[in-house]
């Protein structure tokens, strides 16, 4: 059985950037974590690094795709990060890992609710997330 995208548990987010706080990596490690989209030539893709005070992290790359979403679920305040290639939509938890897949149908009514929603902006901090938008453009 297909799975089915909740839309309404969800968000578009406006920000081309979000920083998740309190992200949580390694064994027992915790920072934050800046996610961004770049766009090139080649496509989009989602870009992230790690922050921890005094230590640097290496900038973690995605594959290019068609197009990349920021989601945020309306009852965590958590982001969600939704891309789009050849074979439809695959949806990220905030690790950016363990993607769900939509395609057929789902991927149809995924596209109609992306060009229907109206983006939320700039976001309070809620859950201990918060969002900030990008004046680099996703450098």
């Amino acid at each position: 059985m297909l799975k089915r995208f909740e839309t309404e548990r969800y968000d578009l987010v406006k920000a081309d950037k979000v920083r998740v706080a309190n992200f949580r990596f390694g064994r027992n490690r915790q920072g934050e974590r800046d996610v961004w989209i770049e766009t090139s030539d080649k496509g989009e893709r989602f870009l992230s690094q790690i922050i921890v005070p005094g230590e640097t992290y290496s900038v973690r790359k995605e594959i290019y795709t068609k197009k990349c979403y920021i989601l945020r679920e309306k009852a965590t305040g958590r982001y969600w990060f939704l891309d789009m290639n050849d074979c439809g939509f695959w949806l990220q938890n905030e690790t950016l890992s363990g993607a769900e897949t939509f395609s057929g149908d789902e991927a149809v009514k995924i596209q109609k609710w992306l060009d229907d929603a109206t983006p939320i902006g700039r976001l309070a901090p809620a859950f201990g997330y918060k969002s900030e938008v990008a004046s680099t453009g996703g450098k």
